[in-house]
């Protein structure tokens, strides 16, 4: 017995194959149980789902292709609502509309008087001028729509209106009905929304500050 045991010794001394196959079982007990902290930290609904998506190679090309369409997308929205404001300023309403560009959303802010007469929520024989344009831009992106009326605070005094909450939805909608019958703007993709005085953009107190106050804003979001 002392015999085999000195023989053996000796062998493994001078060919440790031994060693390799320790290493393969230890590096595979910690993958396991790195596995297992992974679906222990995270909801095993989440982490079911990123464990399985390392082998399902279609997923993972289709989300690479998903992100590219997305990257495309911005890109898309940034240069029409840039070419949006150029056309503005080459218009000569560079004062009365404005476009601003986020990561969340495309804005256009038309002051009320281009569109509307004071208290009224018909729009103008020149509301095709600043409109025709924003509905080109609006077709051109499958964006959802929010157009959104906004008032100053002065108390809607005559007219066919009782208060500026629905002065505005009136506009809002006079708006909305028109990007869709002239411009052919989906509807399903719009939704009118009335502040009235509830969302200044600027002090009340002046007559500068009312004016800002009185616009249409016209949301395209870039979620």
């Amino acid at each position: 017995m002392k015999f085999f045991i000195e023989r053996y010794s000796k062998r493994a001394e001078e060919n440790p194959l031994w060693l390799v196959v320790l290493s393969d079982i230890m590096t595979n007990l910690m993958l396991f149980f790195l596995i297992l902290y992974v679906f222990n930290i995270q909801p095993e609904s989440e982490a079911k789902a990123i464990f399985m998506s390392g082998f399902d190679k279609n997923k993972a090309q289709e989300q690479k292709e998903k992100k590219a369409e997305e990257v495309v997308q911005k890109f898309t929205e940034a240069d029409v609502a840039r070419k949006l404001a150029e056309e503005l300023y080459k218009a000569g309403m560079k004062d009365m509309a404005e476009v601003q560009i986020t990561d969340k959303q495309i804005k256009i802010n038309i002051a009320a008087p281009v569109l509307f007469a004071s208290g009224k929520a018909k729009l103008g024989a020149s509301s095709s001028e600043v409109l025709g344009p924003v509905a080109y831009v609006l077709n051109k992106l499958p964006n959802d729509i929010i157009v959104e009326g906004h008032t100053d605070s002065v108390p809607v005094k005559s007219g066919d209106y009782a208060s500026n909450w629905e002065l505005s939805a009136a506009r809002a909608n006079a708006v909305v009905d028109l990007l869709a019958a002239k411009y052919a703007v989906p509807q399903e993709r719009m939704i009118a929304a009335a502040y009235g005085e509830n969302r200044p953009v600027a002090s009340n107190d002046t007559a500068r500050g009312r004016a800002l106050n009185r616009r249409i804003e016209i949301i395209v979001s870039r979620k």
